[in-house]
């Protein structure tokens, strides 16, 4: 034990879990995921990128679910730009908080462009035809 209680939680989450603590957590969050609704999204399935050094790296390009020859991309380079700021006095739940909260921005802004982009490219490409929808989980 020692006299700040945020390293004693952090070395707490650190230790070495026995293979059963491993095995139930593993099995605990399949459950989650299987119990889970699909949501449904006119995104396209993604085209992920290369790795680097290649010029193409951190592109990811959403085609059309038509099979035209249009795709919407997104340099996920550019995407964090924002900065993160967390007080020096933070513990590991205010951390998590913190960044939690800004993935879940940085998510929403992109999600909404490429469905604008995939409602423009079916306005303008495919007139009166609506973006086919998907499940995701």
């Amino acid at each position: 034990m020692s006299a700040d209680p945020n390293l004693d939680d952090l070395l707490d989450r650190l230790r070495p879990r026995s293979t059963r603590e491993a095995l139930a957590e593993i099995e605990a969050a399949r459950r989650a995921a299987e119990s889970r609704e699909p949501q449904r999204t006119i995104i396209p399935d993604p085209e992920l990128p290369p790795l680097w050094p290649h010029p193409d790296s951190g592109i990811v390009r959403f085609p059309c679910a038509l099979e035209c020859s249009w795709a919407h991309e997104e340099d996920v380079h550019d995407i964090d730009v924002e900065p993160i700021s967390v007080p020096l006095y933070a513990g590991a739940e205010e951390l998590n908080r913190v960044l939690t909260e800004r993935a879940e921005r940085r998510s929403a802004k992109v999600r909404a462009r490429v469905e604008a982009a995939v409602r423009e490219h079916f306005a303008r490409a495919h007139p009166g035809q609506e973006p086919p929808q998907r499940d995701v989980w």
